[in-house]
C-alpha cells in the first residue's frame, strides 16, 4: 500500500504524467462491490489518455460513509489535476471527467475538488461535504450502472445516437446474446461498452444487460443488429462481436433471435454461430 497526501487511503496508484505543483483531486465514491469495476475502467481511460489534464488516478481503501440515506462502507477513487488555483481549467477536467467515467452520488448530487493541502492538513474522512475547493453538480443520468447490483431496472441500455443512425435498420433488427455469470456481468459489460462506444462492433446498433431486478440466475448482454433477414450480414457481424468480447459459451454456440412486433418466432433463435 502506498502512501502520500492521503495516508493510507492510497491503495494502488497510476501516474504517467508529471506532476504539477500545488493540485488537487476530484473525487468519486462507489461501493465496495462495485469499485473493481470501476478502478478498471479508470485505469483503462487513462492508459489510453482518455482523461484530458489527469496526471495521476488513485484507489483509496474502503471507508465508512454515513448520511440520512446511505449507511455501508463506500471506496473512493481520486483523480488528480492542477494547479488547483487554474479554477476554469480545473473544472473543465471535471467535466471531461464525468463524460468518462459517469458519477452520482444520490445524498450529495455533486462531484468534488480537493486540494493535496487540505489532505494534508484536514480530517480522515474524505469526502466531507465542506472539504472541497470546487464542485460540480451532477444528475442520475451522470450515473453509470452496475448490472450485477442494480436492482431497479429490468435493463441498462448503451445508445449512440450517432452509431444508431449509421447501422438503424429499423424494425428489421434482432440481437445477438450473450450469457454471463453474475460474477463476471460487470466485466463483461463494461468492456462492451467499450468496445461500442470505440466503434469496434460492426453494425451493432445498441445494446442492453439485464440486471438482478428480476431474480435470474445469470446476466445476458443483447447486442442489436440486422437487417435479420440477411443472413451473411448478420454472422458477419456476429462472428466480429465474438472475435472482439472473446465470448465462450456453455454449448459452443452463440444464437440470434429475432421477433417483429408480437409475432412469436417459428424457432428458438434465427441463426447461431460456433463461440471461442
Amino acid at each position: 500500500m502506498a502512501a502520500d497526501n492521503d495516508g493510507e487511503y492510497c491503495e494502488y496508484h497510476e501516474i504517467l504524467y508529471e506532476t504539477p505543483d500545488k493540485s488537487g483531486k476530484w473525487m468519486q465514491f462507489y461501493p465496495v462491490d462495485e469499485i473493481d469495476v470501476k478502478w478498471e475502467r479508470a485505469k483503462d481511460l487513462y492508459r489510453t489518455g482518455k482523461l484530458k489534464g489527469i496526471y495521476a488516478i488513485k484507489r483509496g481503501i474502503k471507508c465508512p460513509r454515513t448520511s440520512p440515506t446511505l449507511q455501508k462502507y463506500f471506496q473512493p477513487l481520486f483523480f488528480y489535476c492542477g494547479p488547483a488555483y487554474k479554477e476554469e481549467e480545473i473544472m473543465q477536467y471535471g467535466k471531461d471527467l464525468l463524460k468518462e467515467m459517469p458519477y452520482h452520488m444520490a445524498d450529495t448530487g455533486h462531484m468534488y475538488y480537493k486540494t493535496n493541502e487540505q489532505s494534508e492538513t484536514d480530517t480522515r474522512c474524505i469526502g466531507q461535504e465542506t472539504n472541497y475547493i470546487y464542485n460540480i453538480k451532477t444528475t442520475p443520468e451522470n450515473f453509470d450502472p452496475i448490472p450485477s447490483t442494480n436492482t431497479t431496472d429490468k435493463f441498462i441500455d448503451e445508445i449512440n445516437d450517432e452509431i444508431k443512425s449509421k447501422y438503424n435498420v429499423g424494425l428489421n433488427v434482432g440481437k445477438w446474446i450473450q450469457y454471463y455469470a453474475w460474477h463476471d456481468i460487470d466485466a463483461a459489460w463494461e468492456n462492451a461498452k467499450k468496445l461500442y462506444r470505440e466503434r469496434e462492433l460492426e453494425g451493432i446498433v445498441f445494446m442492453k444487460v439485464s440486471t438482478r431486478l428480476e431474480g435470474n440466475k445469470e446476466g445476458v448482454i443483447c447486442f442489436y443488429c440486422g437487417p435479420a433477414d440477411s443472413k451473411e450480414e448478420v454472422e458477419r457481424y456476429g462472428h466480429n462481436l465474438i472475435q472482439k468480447t472473446k465470448y465462450s459459451s456453455r454449448d459452443g454456440f452463440m444464437c440470434y433471435k429475432y421477433k417483429f412486433k408480437d409475432t412469436p418466432p417459428s424457432s428458438p433463435w434465427l441463426y447461431r454461430i460456433e463461440t471461442i
